[in-house]
C-alpha cells in the first residue's frame, strides 16, 4: 500500500479500513474493543532503518454508511503534524492496536509505505 504526503504537510490523513477477515471476532465487540483501546503509530525510515516517529498516538473513527441497515465498519487513522513530513523520504508505517489481551500491528497483508515528496 502507498501512501504520498508532501514534504511540510498535515494533509491528507493517513486512514486504514479495519476489515472483518475471519481472524478477528465477526460482532460488533470486536469494534467495541477497538474503539476502547489504545492505538499508536510507527513510522521508520526504509533507506538508515531510524524511527521518525515511534508511538504516536493515533484513532479510530466509524464511517458514515449511507445505507441505514449496513453493518459498522471503521477506519484507524492518524493525523500528521508538520514536523512529522519535514524530511522526504520513504518510510514504512504501522499501527499498533494495544488490545487487553495483547497487541495487534496492522497492515497485516502488505507493508504501509508512506512517501514524503
Amino acid at each position: 500500500m502507498e501512501f504520498f504526503i508532501q514534504q511540510g504537510g498535515s494533509l491528507p490523513i493517513l486512514k486504514m479500513d479495519v476489515v472483518k477477515d475471519g481472524r478477528t471476532d465477526a460482532s460488533n465487540n470486536f469494534y467495541s474493543i477497538l474503539y476502547n483501546s489504545s492505538i499508536k503509530f510507527s513510522m521508520k525510515n526504509i533507506d538508515n532503518g531510524i524511527q521518525k516517529i515511534f508511538m504516536n498516538p493515533a484513532y479510530v473513527v466509524q464511517k458514515f454508511n449511507i445505507q441505514p441497515n449496513a453493518p459498522k465498519e471503521y477506519y484507524i487513522y492518524y493525523k500528521w503534524s508538520a514536523n512529522d513530513t519535514k524530511q522526504k523520504g520513504r518510510y514504512v508505517g504501522e499501527f499498533c492496536v494495544l488490545l487487553p489481551n495483547g497487541e495487534l500491528i496492522s497492515p497485516i497483508r502488505e507493508n504501509l509505505y508512506i512517501n514524503i515528496v
